[in-house]
């Protein structure tokens, strides 16, 4: 299938099925709510309006959130969607690569803020193949330990760490039923050592340069800077800037100052679906597993000490002395 014919599939789709789904509703929500102007503005966008008009109504509406910290209504995030996805369009039958790293930022923002993966693939992978992803992924080398390309086998040390709990460490062969028993009816930690050491992601995502080269034109949110600091900002970057410009330079000790950067519980999984084949869902929460979320961040990144209201089974996928 050509990619003109792909770019009209996903066209009649965003007028079709995603209108049919929640975009008419969202129209007639907006105009119950008396917002006349934006429910036509959608409607113009469902239907076909340029790619100006959506970017716009986009922009308008991430404005608002990005000022206010929350939607003004529920239908804006509806409406948010749909205007970059239409804007993702508009950018594809403009031409260019140029055009085409546009329309895949579209298409990742309306991820970032909540469009469900699976309803996005036809516009990923139509917008991946004008951006020719796969020849890149193609050209990808492993790197070597000495490159500044792999995480580190240990831990970086952290001035003034305290004296540290002990936690048991039990084989990650052990049973479902033993694990239930003694750890998780008794609410007991533990580290079930070489768990997922087979995983395909052990090997692979250690090497931010297969990041780069499979997923650097993929959109993303950061924390930048500490916590607590007046320094601290959240923003979204392509997963080449995050390597490039933060994740490198913290391996390669070449990072300045407090420069800290955190891709912090983002359903990555579900946003590039192939790094699903990368690990399997251990047997301990196959019954109960609710979502998965990746965190990748630089030397000095810090989770603040919280509790969940859910049930965590936390995979560390890089190599690290635990001992």
């Amino acid at each position: 299938m050509s990619l003109a014919s792909r770019i009209d599939d996903i066209d009649a789709a965003l007028s079709r099925e995603f209108a049919a789904a929640f975009g008419d509703a969202v129209c007639d929500e907006l105009e119950r709510e008396g917002d006349d102007a934006l429910a036509s503005r959608l409607r113009r966008i469902l239907h076909g309006a340029d790619a100006e008009t959506a970017t716009e109504v986009a922009d308008e509406l991430y404005g608002d959130l990005k000022r206010t910290g929350t939607w003004a209504k529920p239908s804006h995030r509806e409406c948010y969607v749909l205007a970059q996805l239409r804007r993702c369009v508009g950018l594809l039958r403009e031409g260019g690569l140029e055009a085409a790293r546009r329309a895949m930022e579209a298409v990742d923002m309306a991820f970032i803020v909540g469009a469900p993966g699976d309803a996005l693939a036809g516009f990923v992978q139509t917008t991946e193949i004008a951006l020719g992803v796969e020849a890149q992924r193609r050209m990808y080398v492993k790197s070597e330990v000495e490159s500044g390309w792999l995480f580190p086998k240990t831990a970086p040390t952290v001035a003034g760490e305290g004296e540290r709990r002990f936690v048991e460490r039990v084989d990650g062969r052990l049973s479902r039923k033993e694990f239930k028993a003694t750890y998780y009816n008794t609410d007991t930690p533990v580290v079930l050592v070489g768990l997922g050491a087979e995983w395909p992601a052990m090997t692979k995502w250690n090497d931010l340069r297969w990041w780069r080269d499979h997923h650097g034109h993929r959109s993303v949110p950061l924390e930048l800077g500490r916590y607590h600091d007046n320094t601290w900002r959240e923003d979204v970057k392509t997963f080449a800037e995050f390597v490039d410009e933060h994740m490198v330079p913290s391996i390669s000790g070449r990072a300045i100052g407090d420069d800290v950067s955190y891709l912090a519980q983002h359903q990555l999984v579900d946003q590039l679906s192939d790094l699903s084949s990368d690990f399997a869902p251990p047997e301990y929460c196959l019954k109960s597993l609710e979502r998965i979320n990746v965190w990748m961040g630089t030397a000095g990144t810090i989770t603040p000490c919280h509790f969940d209201t859910y049930d965590n089974l936390l995979g560390q996928v890089r190599l690290i002395d635990l001992a």
